[in-house]
């Protein structure tokens, strides 16, 4: 689902993001995540997190991950 929210292969930061999927969904509340199974709604509720993480500036994802993952650079570049 990551991947395809994405449009990216798998890697790292993705890697991230998904950890940080199953993160919020332990801190849920038990009794929501339970009635979002009965009514067939967990995938959509699970796909809605990980737009929310990985579009948002204000997410946890972009100031953990993605903030700096785009001013990083390559090792490769500082070797050479």
């Amino acid at each position: 689902m990551v991947e395809n929210i994405a449009r990216q292969p798998l890697d790292a930061d993705l890697r991230d993001l998904a950890q940080m999927v199953y993160l919020i969904l332990l801190e849920y509340d038990e009794d929501k995540l339970v009635d979002l199974w009965e009514h067939d709604q967990m995938s959509f509720f699970i796909a809605r997190i990980i737009i929310n993480q990985y579009r948002s500036k204000s997410s946890p994802f972009y100031k953990l991950i993605r903030k700096y993952a785009s001013k990083a650079e390559d090792i490769e570049t500082f070797i050479r």
